[in-house]
């Protein structure tokens, strides 16, 4: 049986000096700028993001007095998001479905181009629920793309050396979310390729 994890570990532990040039780097801040609009409008005094590579996105969501956190299952990733944010975040290398904190930590969680590796996305949401206050919210922003596309990009993730499991679409996402019990969940489609949904922990 296909090990996703082990994959994905090793794919970008060697793409790692370089993701900020590569393509998925590129992708990727496509996303933090929505994710940043976002939390503009929310008030949260700490923030974990899951599958956090270089730091990127934390390092733009940086600001005074804000508990900053990530997690990333590449070793090698972790060491450039420490290079990139110094002392300024608590960064582990963990797996989405085992993240290392208490429950109810943070206030805000966000994900981004990390969704379609994780070969069990119910327990990844179940674990970014369990570490958010009530009220909190998660944010969340992958690759996608239209029904006929997707399914020629799931046939060829299975002899992808990436760790890539699965795209899904946006009724996929929001179904995901609802099934661990997030709510309040809206979505936008930044491309054909793109989308970020965002949800909240009942109160």
């Amino acid at each position: 049986m296909r090990d996703f994890k082990t994959d994905s570990r090793r794919y970008f532990d060697a793409l790692a000096p370089r993701y900020d040039s590569h393509y998925y780097g590129r992708h990727g801040r496509q996303q933090y700028q929505r994710v940043v609009a976002a939390a503009k409008g929310w008030k949260f005094s700490s923030v974990l993001d899951v599958g956090c590579g270089a730091g990127g996105l934390l390092a733009l969501l940086k600001r005074p007095r804000l508990k900053l956190a990530g997690a990333d299952i590449s070793p090698n990733m972790i060491a450039e998001a420490e290079k990139r944010l110094s002392r300024s975040a608590e960064l582990k290398v963990a797996d989405s479905e085992k993240l290392p904190w208490k429950a109810g930590t943070f206030d805000l969680v966000v994900t981004t181009d990390s969704l379609h590796h994780w070969p069990n996305p119910l327990y990844a949401f179940s674990e970014m629920k369990r570490v958010l206050r009530r009220g909190g919210r998660v944010v969340v922003g992958d690759v996608t793309a239209p029904p006929v596309l997707k399914q020629l990009g799931n046939w060829i993730a299975k002899f992808g050396k990436e760790g890539d499991v699965r795209v899904y679409s946006a009724a996929e996402l929001e179904m995901m979310l609802r099934e661990v019990g997030f709510v309040d969940i809206k979505r936008e489609h930044l491309s054909l390729m793109a989308i970020v949904v965002s949800a909240k922990v009942a109160k």
